[in-house]
Order: C-alpha cells, then sequence, then structure tokens
C-alpha cells in the first residue's frame, strides 16, 4: 500500500501512475477534455452531493426532475429544509421523457443548477440531453447529470452535450465493484 502523490518512493510513484492513468481512461471513456478534472468518490450519491452543496449556495435555486433518485431529491429536501434553497421538479411526458421547454420555464433568475438523470431505471428512457443542455447554456445555467444508469451502457459525451458535470457509479454497468464512483467536471465550472 502507498499513497499516490504523496511520495517520491517507488510505490507511491506506481500508485499515482496507476490512478493517472485510470483518469485518463476515464476522461476518454466519457467525453471529456481533462483527465485531472476526474474525481473519484465513494460512489455517484458521494458525488451528487459533493456537485450540489458545492455549487449551490444560499439563497439559490435548482431545477430537477420528478425523475430523480434519492441521491439527488435528499439533499435537495434537506437544504430547503434548513431554509438554504429553493427547488422545483419538472415533470416528465407521458412517455417518460423531460422536455426542454419545461426546463426552460422553471429556471428563474436565482438558477444556479439543473441537476438530471441521464437515464430512468424504472421507466427505461434516456433523456434528451444535447436539447436540454442547449437550454441551460442559453440560460448560463450548469447542466449536472447522473449517470449511474447510463454509464458503460450509453455513450456519454460530456464535451459534446455541453453539460458541465456528471456523476457515476462503478458498480452498475461499469461493471466494477460497490463503492466506488466518481464525478467530470467541464473546464467551464
Amino acid at each position: 500500500g502507498a499513497s499516490p502523490g504523496r511520495g517520491g518512493y517507488d510505490r507511491a510513484v506506481e500508485a499515482e501512475t496507476a490512478v493517472s492513468t485510470v483518469r485518463k481512461k476515464l476522461c476518454r471513456f466519457f467525453g471529456a477534455d481533462e483527465a485531472h478534472r476526474v474525481c473519484f468518490t465513494y460512489n455517484a450519491t458521494d458525488a451528487l452531493n459533493l456537485l450540489i452543496q458545492g455549487l449551490v449556495q444560499p439563497g439559490s435555486h435548482v431545477v430537477s426532475s420528478r425523475l430523480e433518485h434519492n441521491s439527488v431529491l435528499r439533499p435537495l429536501h434537506h437544504l430547503q429544509r434548513q431554509g438554504r434553497i429553493s427547488f422545483d421538479l419538472v415533470p416528465f411526458n407521458p412517455d417518460g421523457f423531460i422536455e426542454p421547454d419545461q426546463v426552460s420555464a422553471a429556471i428563474r433568475p436565482a438558477t444556479k443548477l439543473v441537476i438530471l438523470t441521464h437515464a430512468s431505471n424504472v421507466l427505461g428512457t434516456v433523456q434528451p440531453v444535447e436539447e436540454i443542455a442547449a437550454v441551460c447554456r442559453s440560460r448560463e445555467v450548469p447542466l449536472v447529470l447522473d449517470t449511474s444508469q447510463s454509464a458503460g451502457a450509453i455513450p456519454i459525451r460530456l464535451q459534446d452535450w455541453g453539460v458541465q458535470a456528471i456523476a457515476f457509479t462503478g458498480h452498475k454497468s461499469l461493471l466494477g465493484p460497490t463503492g466506488i464512483g466518481g464525478l467530470v467536471l467541464a473546464p467551464d465550472l
């Protein structure tokens, strides 16, 4: 055992090389640009909590959807109960899709974050991310995706889509063990 980046001895250098290699592979896999913007977390819940709590401040408004997992909904409700944020949950249409115009209508001047699931494990729908990202970019609000259900099953193109961050877990379609996950940040976040 050696800590990556914590020493110049052989094992520490080997560990740093291994971590750097994984970051580069994940960066390519998720269509991101900078490997140093891949962060490892305990799981997607940890990654989503880091993103939510790191991007909002007192008085912030957040837009999410009624399709979200508890790993998004619970922190939003907790922060709202504390009086720190407000949020709106956009509905999904009868076919199970979040419509970009619904996201646009929910964005307010105080909106600091739009956070959505990429794919629903309940309905099986994959959301129109590129269109929603275009709405968010036009309103200068970062879009964060929960890719827990899609990472490894559906190609994810963070940079091409214009998404500012994704959270992922390792134990689903990435076929890794439980207790691993991460986030990937776009350079402008």
